[in-house]
């Protein structure tokens, strides 16, 4: 098995060149670096990741604190962080938190013993104990869509409201007056933002009636609410839903009652994730650029591990209404 003085002769320099290339502990120039990863890969050389970590005091490794692995919400969003971890040559160590704040702070407590480098926190279910313990600890972090903003740390979060606004203006044009919102748990900071979102909004207009009922985020309690609003004696022409499973599944609900989509029921999701272009019809949505904010909290993290004195950095990203086939003119007035 090839060692550092292997490597040292064949490159043609020293083993503490060798041992800088290999934890990157001091600058080396690029063509000596070059031949010496040649060898390296010549050599099948594959270095001691402990060692290494011991060596340089980083791991390079990031955890990445998510609400629901089963939401399809997720999957780009941390498809956006892994491929930029991997190139930067960090490892990603996923948590899920099932919307639990006693999990996330496990969770977080799990990943600060495993003398990782960062932390990525994309769920919604954060309070101020969670980020009082990351601010405690001193490790790099982002947050990702947590509600509050300047709160002084790194973070990103969707503007909801530029599309809830196109969403209104949408259903308006369509002649619906009677619209509803089902929203998440509004034990939630999203969901607290995206309900007040959409009263601004609605209230902008003084013909819009609106109710506001809870969801869960889930399909099923999409389900669930819909087979409520079916028990009322006057029905609204739209609903907007908090999330593209909620919606989904509301649609499956009218389905079961022959009310049609969009016909009798216009329908609009927020997320845009790749069902919502399967289903039949397809649905309306908000859409939110999980893969960019995902790959660009990945992008301040790495800056933050680097350097701690950095400006605290804030980014917004824009959310915007995606026409499909689940919303229609209201035929009933």
């Amino acid at each position: 098995m090839a060692n550092y003085d292997d490597i040292a002769r064949l490159a043609k320099v020293s083993t503490t060149t060798v041992s800088h290339v290999i934890n990157e502990t001091r600058f080396v120039m690029p063509e000596t670096k070059r031949r010496v990863l040649k060898v390296m890969k010549k050599l099948k050389y594959q270095p001691n990741l402990l060692a290494r970590s011991l060596a340089i005091g980083k791991t390079h490794t990031i955890g990445l604190v998510i609400s629901d692995i089963r939401n399809p919400f997720y999957p780009e969003l941390v498809q956006g962080v892994e491929e930029l971890a991997v190139k930067n040559d960090y490892n990603v160590f996923l948590c899920n938190t099932d919307y639990d704040i006693e999990k996330g702070l496990k969770s977080i407590g799990a990943l600060i013993k495993r003398k990782i480098d960062g932390i990525i926190v994309a769920s919604s279910q954060v309070d101020s104990s969670i980020l009082n313990q990351l601010k405690a600890t001193g490790v790099s972090f982002v947050l990702v869509d947590w509600g509050k903003k300047n709160i002084g740390v790194d973070s990103l979060y969707f503007d909801y409201k530029v599309g809830i606004a196109e969403a209104i203006s949408h259903l308006v044009s369509l002649k619906h007056r009677n619209v509803y919102f089902i929203s998440g748990p509004k034990t939630l900071k999203t969901t607290k933002i995206r309900i007040r979102n959409f009263i601004d909004i609605v209230e902008k207009y003084s013909d819009i009636n609106y109710k506001i009922l809870e969801g869960d985020h889930k399909m099923e309690g999409g389900y669930r609410t819909a087979q409520k609003i079916l028990k009322e004696k006057t029905l609204p022409t739209a609903i907007v839903c908090s999330n593209d499973l909620t919606a989904l599944g509301a649609m499956k609900a009218f389905k079961a009652s022959d009310i049609k989509v969009p016909d009798d029921m216009s329908i609009i999701g927020l997320d845009n994730i790749a069902l919502t272009e399967i289903v039949s019809p397809t649905l309306t949505t908000i859409e939110l650029e999980r893969y960019r904010i995902g790959k660009t909290s990945m992008e301040m993290l790495l800056n933050r591990i680097k350097d701690k004195k950095l400006p605290k950095q804030t980014c917004i990203f824009k959310t915007k209404l995606i026409v499909r086939e689940s919303t229609g003119v209201n035929l009933y007035g």
